[in-house]
């Protein structure tokens, strides 16, 4: 990947969000050394002319009075040097949360120490709202299936929950909402899979139903927790399976829709959080990647017009 490929939705002294393209690793690994998102980041911002910032000139604090004009200036100094630590930019932006190499979609990273910590705020209270789309299919891997106490509950209009199960989530009309909750943890058969399972850790996602065509259907996914691997086993657990994905999926037979799709069709497609510094509600929207708008147009038409409705609508 290289610094032109960096496709930014925004970016401002304390935030930079990105729109990230599937096959992507997102931090180098022992696997993934180079060609990764970080690494083109850096060459990206490198690039930007320098920014000229300076803390604000801010007014001597009354107990000040009276000191001696050597302590004044120290006071004043130490101040300053402060105000560069938690408001200046950080030497290299803070990645806020990752994404799957085959997932697509915003990402998130804090280039100032408040901002850095205003966020982390925000995911630890369940402020911050993320959500995906996706489209699945029904069927899942054998060993995806719970291996402990798994609910997907249909959420009615006066709030209250009934059982549910996969038949029921791709059958249900539009606007039809789901949970999801299962602790996960990772297969002790495989590390490199995530199942529910009794050792795992608590993970609740949230599902909605946007529309259905064939043995097909989208969703718009929004994970409360953010565990590894987390909307992909969730519904690989609840036996809808994203399409595409090539862990939790069924095995695609050749010359079929799933087949054509060489990753998962899963996308971060918003991110809603407080700005820092003046707390305004922000909401950040990453268009559906050309890949998978391309297998909409040729095997999910009436999907891609969903999809087109819901993009007017956020715009």
């Amino acid at each position: 990947m290289e610094a032109t490929d960096i496709a930014v939705i925004y970016q401002d002294h304390h935030l930079l969000i990105i729109n990230k393209p599937a096959g992507v690793v997102i931090h180098p690994t022992y696997k993934h050394a180079d060609d990764t998102l970080w690494d083109a980041l850096l060459v990206y911002l490198a690039q930007q002319d320098p920014e000229n910032w300076q803390p604000q000139e801010l007014p001597d604090e009354p107990e000040w009075a009276g000191a001696p004009t050597q302590v004044q200036v120290m006071l004043r100094e130490k101040r300053k040097a402060r105000l560069w630590k938690e408001e200046g930019p950080l030497p290299r932006p803070c990645l806020l949360h990752r994404l799957d190499k085959d997932t697509s979609g915003i990402v998130a990273l804090a280039r100032t120490e408040r901002s850095r910590r205003h966020l982390v705020r925000q995911f630890h209270e369940h402020t911050l709202e993320k959500r995906y789309l996706a489209v699945v299919q029904s069927g899942a891997r054998e060993w995806a299936k719970p291996r402990t106490p798994f609910t997907l509950m249909r959420r009615l209009a006066d709030g209250t929950e009934q059982p549910a199960d996969a038949a029921k989530l791709l059958s249900s009309e539009e606007n039809g909402e789901f949970v999801l909750d299962g602790p996960l943890q990772r297969d002790p058969d495989e590390r490199r899979r995530c199942i529910v399972g009794a050792d795992g850790q608590h993970a609740t996602t949230m599902v909605k139903m946007l529309a259905r065509e064939g043995r097909f259907a989208l969703l718009e996914v929004r994970p409360i927790t953010g565990r590894t691997h987390q909307i992909r086993a969730h519904l690989a657990a609840a036996g809808c399976a994203i399409v595409g994905d090539q862990t939790y999926a069924p095995p695609a037979e050749a010359g079929t829709a799933e087949a054509a799709l060489s990753r998962q069709f899963l996308h971060a497609s918003s991110l809603t959080l407080y700005r820092y510094p003046n707390d305004e509600r922000c909401r950040f929207v990453a268009p559906l990647s050309h890949d998978l708008v391309l297998w909409l147009q040729q095997y999910c038409p009436l999907l891609l017009d969903t999809y087109r409705l819901l993009d007017n609508l956020i715009i």
